[in-house]
């Protein structure tokens, strides 16, 4: 950026100056460059400061490909200003790959971020290159769908390709495996059936995505919902219309299958399902499942071999097994559709969300049948009731499990096994928040999580609701049931106290005493966060939003881990001190340009200037002076709003480096690399 806005107005003659001095510099060996650029800009003080600001925009490094990559930046965007601006303003590069460069943007007329993806100039020339890019535009476009990068327009200004796409705040899959080295199971398996859901959606328009790897997945930072991009080189089925020659091979070898690898052309969604579960492979194990292979064997090494097999504690057997399958050479072995995949994931997480159509009705079916059955039963054998009533009420108690039988029936006959089956179909409601079965309960159930006084309380209420009622039909004694009441209320009054010593508000004790037991947004309240143990023993997580909480979490996890943690408790004190400061110091300024640059500015600076422009009882002159001056304020709150947008992206890059250091020393004990990956983080974080 330091670049780009020294060198705006340059004129075409300026820059072919301030090129051919840089080419001066990148002939000049390291040690005469300074001498170089004092002799080549003698009597032009400001053409050395532009020289300087484009080296500078190298990052430092001396690589002059880096410089050249500067050199290219500062034209394009300067392109993209002159073309666009009327339509965009151009805040700053976000990404640079071999089609082109990606920038943030900002669309005038709506006042919101974008992305714009523009085609290298010298591949703008070549027709193949732009007619890969228009159609990779018109296939985004096509395809509709939360978990898909949305595109908002494509076109082509004074010889500039581009499309405009919604703008992701957040990092890329592979951004957060750099810093975190493995992602956790269960987030891992999210991502997974998310990126299965939109891979469903491409398919059923016959889209075949053929690049999918971590670098082309965006994890938004509000929600933390995984977003495929990136539909370069895809293949649509239906037509047999294909972004590559016959032969050649194009994807990512880490993660494409082996029909791919293969470079014959005959790939199908099932491909896709091989490359997602690379990627899940890659999420759990914190490598690649080739990796340490050299690369001119890695097409051929996964034509011939499996890799290794998920292992470890921190891997469910589920979770694994779903994975592995995916990566089955074979393609006639794997799922056969990313829904498959899907549902597979949704029925081993046995999360709030959506369970594959056939398994919808099956949770509680199961207890269900049984209280029937045993509630009619009983009726039957009381002894006023004729041997007809009998027989009739032994009829009725039969109904329900009959059913249920039935319906176990119809569904096994879509492959699921018995076992699958059974687990499912006794689960409790997803409303269920009291006592149930452990070996019963659905995976994802943070009952084990609750503190005890939660337990205590859910059990008790569980245990009248059975015994009161058993009580009256057996006539019991008054006092008896006035002694089980006055029980169940002492340990509900005590549950409550401890409630309120804790701080907690009137919703967040109805959560925490007699809430559903499944994972939700509600169970995500610092406060309430705070009072779950951890899900496998240990250290607590820290709030994902709270840098306080992870300088806590950390020193307990450094003290926890004495033995392995030997001679980095310093260091990583010292990280933390450090990224947390600068946490906060981004936190006061985006405080600061909230008052002055918020939205509500923009719209009502903007709407002072059109009414001042329509006001003719105002003198000209003064009506343009007046304009000038409400459009230079409004130039600069848009660009203290750019400023805040930029804060906001350091914010959530140094939150995911103290996020990822907290990862590292989770897995410190079970990694063996994991030592050294903390010391490269902690070196990165020195750096910045």
């Amino acid at each position: 950026m330091a670049a780009s806005r020294a060198l705006v107005g340059v004129t075409p003659e300026r820059w072919a100056q301030i090129k051919g001095v840089l080419a001066g510099v990148m002939d000049a060996s390291l040690d005469e460059r300074d001498a170089y650029i004092t002799r080549a800009c003698a009597g032009d003080p400001d053409l050395r400061i532009e020289v300087e600001s484009l080296l500078a925009s190298a990052d430092g490094d001396d690589s002059f490909p880096n410089v050249r990559v500067a050199i290219a930046a500062t034209s394009e965007h300067s392109i993209l200003s002159h073309t666009l601006g009327a339509q965009y303003e151009i805040v700053r590069p976000l990404g640079r790959g071999g089609m082109g460069a990606v920038y943030l943007a900002r669309e005038r007329a709506l006042e919101r971020l974008v992305a714009i993806k523009i085609l290298r100039p010298e591949l703008a020339d070549v027709p193949e290159s732009r007619e890969r890019f228009r159609r990779e535009a018109r296939i985004a476009a096509q395809l509709s769908h939360p978990g898909i990068l949305p595109l908002h327009t494509f076109g082509e200004v004074g010889g500039v390709w581009y499309f405009v796409m919604g703008y992701v705040r957040g990092v890329t899959l592979a951004e957060r495996l750099r810093v975190e080295g493995r992602i956790p199971a269960e987030e891992a398996q999210r991502i997974l059936a998310e990126l299965a859901d939109a891979l469903e959606c491409a398919h059923n328009d016959g889209v075949v995505h053929r690049d999918i790897k971590p670098a082309n997945i965006l994890l938004d930072e509000k929600t933390g919902r995984a977003i495929l991009a990136d539909f370069g080189i895809y293949k649509v089925q239906c037509t047999g219309e294909d972004l590559t020659s016959s032969g050649l091979v194009l994807g990512t070898p880490h993660f494409m299958s082996p029909e791919q690898a293969l470079g014959t052309g005959d790939v199908d969604e099932r491909s896709d399902v091989y490359s997602l579960a690379a990627v899940g492979y890659t999420m759990l194990a914190g490598r690649e499942p080739f990796a340490g292979v050299r690369a001119e064997e890695m097409l051929q090494r996964r034509v011939t071999h499996d890799p290794p097999p998920l292992s470890g504690t921190s891997v469910p057997p589920a979770l694994a097994a779903i994975v592995m399958r995916g990566m089955a050479r074979e393609r006639g072995a794997r799922w056969q559709s990313a829904r498959e995949m899907k549902d597979a994931l949704v029925r081993a997480s046995g999360a709030a969300g959506p369970l594959p159509e056939e398994l919808r009705e099956l949770p509680a079916f199961g207890p269900y049948a049984v209280l029937w059955a045993l509630a009619w039963s009983l009726l039957a054998i009381r002894r006023f009731t004729s041997t007809g009533d009998r027989v009739l009420l032994l009829l009725i108690a039969l109904v329900v499990p009959i059913g249920f039988a039935l319906h176990i029936w119809n569904i096994g006959r879509h492959g699921l096994s018995a076992m699958e089956l059974a687990r499912v179909s006794f689960w409790p409601p997803e409303w269920w928040g009291m006592w149930w079965p452990r070996a019963l309960r659905r995976p994802a159930d943070l009952w084990r999580r609750l503190p005890w006084p939660a337990r205590a309380m859910r059990a008790v209420l569980s245990a009248v609701i059975v015994v009161l009622p058993l009580l009256i039909l057996l006539r019991q004694p008054f006092g008896v049931k006035v002694g089980v009441i006055a029980s169940a209320a002492l340990v509900i009054v005590g549950a409550l106290l401890w409630t309120m010593k804790h701080g907690l508000s009137g919703g967040e004790a109805v959560r925490v005493l007699l809430g559903t037991t499944m994972p939700s947004s509600g169970w995500s309240a610092p406060r309430v966060v705070r009072l779950l143990a951890p899900a496998a023993g240990g250290v607590r997580p820290p709030d994902r939003d709270s840098p306080a909480d992870y300088r806590r979490a950390i020193a307990e996890l450094v003290a926890q881990r004495a033995t392995s943690a030997r001679g980095m408790a310093t260091e990583v004190d010292v990280a933390v001190r450090h990224l947390i400061g600068a946490i906060e110091t981004c936190d006061a300024e985006s405080g600061s340009l909230a008052h002055v640059a918020s939205t509500g500015d923009v719209d009502r600076l903007t709407s002072h200037l059109a009414s001042i422009e329509r006001d003719s009882t105002l003198a000209v002159a003064d009506r343009h002076e007046l304009a000038e001056l409400v459009s230079r304020q409004l130039a600069l709150v848009r660009r203290m709003r750019d400023r805040g947008e930029d804060i906001a992206r350091r914010r959530a890059l140094l939150l995911n480096l103290l996020h990822g250091l907290w990862t590292q020393l989770s897995a410190l004990e079970d990694v063996p690399e994991s030592a050294e990956r903390i010391r490269a983080l902690l070196a990165e974080i020195q750096r910045g």
